[in-house]
């Protein structure tokens, strides 16, 4: 009976200790990803360099989140809010289309980013 009550116990103990390693991994990543994002709007209002956001993205968030299509969505989406913020308005010059422009290249070359949603046209023999 004692020894029962110790199994239980220590598996009680087991799966406390995984849920808190869970907790505290899902933390590290959504703070990541909160910081990235604040980190890439930044960018895109022309307040932060490539190289030093770069830096400032390598010390916040891990290679693997880098690497992921998530950090990618964050890039996409941090670029198109800019874009709407401005290049919305009724009057956008095209200086500002080639500025955003050259900053999503320049944050691809970066970071090492390709178009991984690119729609490939119809190649000949593919069916």
């Amino acid at each position: 009976m004692n020894e029962m009550i110790g199994n239980i116990a220590g598996g009680a103990i087991f799966i406390i200790a995984l849920i808190c390693l869970y907790l505290a991994y899902r933390h590290r990543r959504l703070r990541a990803k909160r910081l990235t994002g604040d980190l890439l709007n930044g960018y895109f209002q022309s307040a932060i360099p490539p190289d030093q956001l770069g830096q400032r993205t390598r010390e916040i968030a891990s290679r693997q989140f880098i690497a992921s299509n998530e950090f990618y969505s964050l890039v996409t989406a941090a670029f198109q809010s800019a874009a709407a913020a401005k290049l919305g308005q009724q009057t956008h010059s095209v200086e500002e289309e080639r500025t955003l422009l050259k900053l999503l290249a320049d944050l691809k070359t970066e970071f090492g980013l390709t178009d991984r949603y690119r729609i490939e046209g119809w190649r000949a023999g593919r069916e």
